[in-house]
């Protein structure tokens, strides 16, 4: 017969579910399994689950997992791989021309600080706000 499960050992059987993968399905069953590194045997599902401390964390938990699927329940998904492909090939273009201008605008912005204090302008100067035009 196992012997009874310490409050050390449920703690670190919470941490354990706190901390599941959100690639491997959580069910009690996964749970029992990965509980036997930190108890030295399988314990069954009504020992953990009659565990107010593991019940809860295995809730919390699984309500974060379905937040999560929820979030990507609105995306549009793409018809085939082929497609998907494309797509993700569309979108690092349209990275890669960002960063390239993003890089060229920092340089632009380097030169313009470099020109401006070697004129003499204060770098409280070169930051000031654009004044407002008022028309009358």
């Amino acid at each position: 017969m196992p012997k009874a499960i310490t409050q050390s050992e449920t703690s670190k059987i919470a941490k354990m579910i706190r901390e599941w993968p959100q690639e491997d399905a959580l069910t009690w069953n996964n749970i029992c399994e990965g509980s036997k590194s930190i108890l030295g045997y399988t314990p069954t599902r009504q020992a953990l689950s009659g565990k107010p401390m593991l019940k809860n964390a295995y809730q919390i938990k699984r309500e974060h997992l379905k937040r999560e699927l929820e979030k990507f329940k609105n995306i549009p998904r793409p018809r085939n791989m082929v497609d998907a492909m494309k797509k993700i090939e569309r979108l690092q273009a349209e990275n890669d021309l960002l960063r390239a201008e993003l890089a060229k605008m920092a340089e632009i912005a380097q030169r313009f600080i470099h020109n401006g204090s070697s004129a003499g302008l204060s770098p409280e100067k070169l930051m000031a706000p654009i004044p407002k035009i008022q028309r009358t």
